[in-house]
This record gives structure tokens, sequence and C-alpha cells, in this order.
């Protein structure tokens, strides 16, 4: 099989470290190209056999719209040389490019949705654009049902739900069983979106009970600035830190006590599955559109709470501060996760899909 995989760009995030890990894998008996719309550092190692492509490479020039009619014609020139047997698009910005070039080129496209279709759509641009081109896309795969649900019957009939796959790294035969760390941690960018704000103001409630315990958020974005002055505000800066980035995260969160998610919106995500996988006691917000909610079993692998609800954030974080709770049972269940999101099995979702879609014959849009 021939396929193109096209993302906006390559830096570290969920959608991306999907498409190098299904690159990879692919790469062993297919003909895998990886195109990337914008310039960006490479954060993930992606095998040799696949085939590496920037539109942009300098992103020099300077009107938005000019760069994207020559991303345009330069896409179009690669469909047109390679003759993909599919083309899958990650995020919706690329998948109109191609759907619009579909009209043309006829290439079978499959589109991936990342991310809370609600948010993803809300302009009404987008829901255009959406409304306009998704119905010529030959199939598509979501992470969650819910995410399946926001579309139409007809998109919903050629698409498939693929839920993420859990790094390797991260899989562990049994949870930490020795004296966890006093540490409660998260991971993910410090964006609106995660809502890092709840969680320091949910700490700052328990820090009044439990003191020696510090709070630790890793990952880096644009709302540092304000979650370091509320960190001042509430005088916490010797019991909350924000280190950045961190490449090695297994062995930073291994040992914690716990791992909070409080997000008001996800896709699948991958930083609470790999907390699940260790074992690691997790919280989550029972955000849209409705990832933690297919991984987490309230009581039972974890712990869910409504989406930026504090007072319900700050209790159940005492509660299990408190030992009120086994956690052994909490941290094995979760364990077990791994089981259903190892990439040996996920990846080979995506194979089967995307071979299906190859061998169908004519395109939706011939």
């Amino acid at each position: 099989m021939k396929l193109m995989i096209c993302i906006s760009q390559l830096c570290k995030g969920g959608a991306e470290r999907v498409v190098v890990n299904l690159a990879n894998y692919l790469s062993q008996k297919n003909d895998i190209t990886v195109v990337s719309f914008r310039k960006g550092t490479l954060e993930y190692d992606i095998d040799e056999r696949v085939k590496l492509v920037e539109l942009d490479k300098t992103n020099t020039t300077r009107f938005k719209i000019m760069r994207n009619i020559r991303r345009f014609f330069l896409l179009n020139k690669l469909l047109k040389n390679e003759k993909y047997d599919v083309v899958l698009s990650f995020l919706p910005k690329p998948s109109y490019m191609l759907l619009l070039l579909k009209k043309f080129r006829k290439n079978r496209v499959v589109v991936s949705v990342r991310n809370d279709p609600k948010v993803e759509y809300r302009s009404k641009l987008n829901r255009f654009l959406m409304n306009w081109l998704y119905p010529s896309a030959d199939g598509f795969v979501f992470q969650t049902k819910e995410a399946q649900n926001y579309f139409s019957k007809s998109i919903r009939k050629k698409s498939i739900i693929i839920v993420n796959s859990v790094n390797p790294n991260f899989i562990v035969d049994y949870p930490y069983a020795g004296k966890r760390e006093k540490v409660i941690v998260s991971v993910g960018r410090l964006t609106r979106q995660k809502n890092h704000l709840l969680l320091v103001n949910a700490f700052n409630e328990v820090h009044k009970k439990f003191s020696n315990y510090k709070l630790i958020i890793y990952g880096e974005g644009s709302m540092r600035g304000e979650l370091e002055n509320r960190i001042r505000e509430l005088k916490l800066e010797k019991f909350v830190f924000l280190p950045g980035v961190e490449n090695n995260i297994k062995d930073k969160i291994y040992k914690s006590s716990l791992f909070v998610l409080s997000s008001d919106y996800e896709g699948m995500p991958n930083a609470l599955i790999e907390a699940m996988c260790l074992g690691i006691p997790c919280i989550s917000t029972d955000c849209p559109c409705g990832g933690p909610r297919e991984l987490i079993k309230d009581g039972q692998n974890g712990f869910l709470v409504e989406v930026n609800n504090l007072n319900m954030l700050v209790e159940k974080i005492i509660n299990i501060l408190d030992g009120e709770i086994d956690l052994s049972i909490i941290s094995n269940n979760a364990n077990k996760l791994s089981n259903k999101m190892n990439p040996i099995i996920i990846n080979k979702q995506w194979k089967d899909y995307l071979k299906k879609i190859k061998d169908s014959g004519v395109s939706s849009g011939e």
C-alpha cells in the first residue's frame, strides 16, 4: 500500500505522536510518506523508511492566504506525481485542502478527527467547510463514540472508532508497589483547553490540609505567565512547579501519588492513558468528547469529576489523600488498560481499515 499521511506540523502533541507511531508501524511493509504543512521541530523518532515532506520549509511567506495557496499547489503536484492508494489526513485544515483536491485528483481520502468536534467546528467557516467537503471523504476515524455521533448518519456509516495506543514505554507488568511520593502531577500543554488554573486553585485548597504535598505540571504553552502569576498570588511557589517539557516523563511521574487531568475538552488524552497504564491513581474531568469517560470507569480504575467543578475536584483529591479509598485496587485496574491500548492491537486496526478503503474500488468522489 502506498499511503500519504498529512498533518499541519510535526511538533509535540497527541495527533503528531499518533502520526509518527502509525507511520513507523506501516513503513515495515508499505510505502509511507508523511507530509507536514508547516516547518516544525520533529519531536518523535521516525523510521528511516518513512519519507518526510515539508510543504513550507521556511514559513517566510508573509500573508497567510498566500502560504495556503502555495501549499495547495505543492500538495496537488505531489498527489499528481505519486499516485497514492490512500491519503490519511489529521486535523481540519489539511483535511479541507485534501478534500478540495479530491475533486480533481480522485484520491481516496480518510479523515481522522482528533478533538472535540463541537469545538473544532464551532466557527461558521469551519462548519461550512466541514459540511461542504467532508461528505466526499471515503472514510473517517474517530477516537470516541461521542465524536462520531456529532456527524451525519452518512459519515458515521463509513467511519470507525480507533482509540489511541499507549506508548510501549508506559506498559508495565505491575503498578509501582512502593511508597508513593507526596506529589500530584499533570502532563499537558499549558493552554486554556487544559484548564490548569482549575488544578492550581484546587491544589490551593488541598494544600491547607496536606501541606507536605507538591503539585508538578509538566508541559509548555501560552498560559505559563498566567499560571505563574496565580501561583505567586496564592503564595505556592515552594509547592507548585512548572518544569516545562520533560522527555523522560515516565520516570518523573511513575511514583506519584496522583495524576490529574483538568481539561475542558479532549479527544483521547494520551497523558491520561499513559498515567493509567503505569497504574497511577488518576482523576479526570468528564470532558467532551468523551475520551476520559471511555477510559475511566468511575470508582473502579480511576475517578471522574465534572468539568470546571472546583469543589468536586478538591473533595475527590482530599478523599484520595485521606486514604478513604483502596488505591491498590484502583491502580491494578488502571494498569490493565494497557492490554486494550497495546500498539500491536491498535496499529492492526488502522492497517485493516486503511486496506479496506484501498480495496473498496472507486472512491466516493469519482
